[in-house]
């Protein structure tokens, strides 16, 4: 598979054919009910095909649109009008320099339901911004505590937190 990126950047885990093990794991921490999705980042559509095949509507977005609609990600504004109950962020942020995931991240929150829930992975590669696991943790700790939403797991590389914006 050849995806070439505005920003020369390479998920190398694009090429794989089943949704992420944290997302099936931790699957049942998106609640009951069939939800809104945005899968920011989707690759192939991996995750996005699991969370189709299990009832929610999905609207993936990625740089390169041969799964889902084209989209700048952390460039342009997030092509999304709907409040998103779910947001899959897998193996995209450490590509994103920072002025861009400051961008996406205040996109997410624009677009996030109160109690929206959002799963983030993370990994080092040589051709991202974060090139080792010491530069990985750093990063994931800019990314947690710029969205400043409740921790549900937090583990190295990944997490899923929920906005605790009042529906009040």
């Amino acid at each position: 598979m050849s995806r070439k990126y505005l920003n020369d950047k390479y998920c190398v885990r694009c090429g794989r054919k089943t949704p992420t093990p944290y997302l099936k794991q931790n699957y049942k921490h998106f609640g009951k009910g069939k939800g809104f999705v945005v899968d920011l980042g989707c690759g192939n559509g991996r995750n996005s095909r699991f969370m189709k095949k299990r009832g929610h509507r999905v609207v993936s977005l990625d740089m390169v649109d041969d799964y889902g609609k084209e989209a700048t990600l952390g460039k342009q504004p997030l092509p999304v009008t709907r409040r998103a109950d779910i947001i899959l962020c897998n193996y995209l942020m450490m590509f994103l320099s920072k002025k861009e995931r400051r961008q996406l991240i205040k996109d997410i929150k624009r677009i996030s339901a109160p109690d929206c829930t959002i799963m983030v992975e993370l990994y080092p590669a040589k051709d991202s911004f974060a090139k080792t696991k010491e530069d990985m943790l750093v990063l994931q700790k800019e990314i947690f505590d710029a969205l400043g939403w409740e921790k549900i797991r937090y583990s190295q590389g990944r997490f899923i937190a929920k906005n605790a914006e009042s529906t009040l």
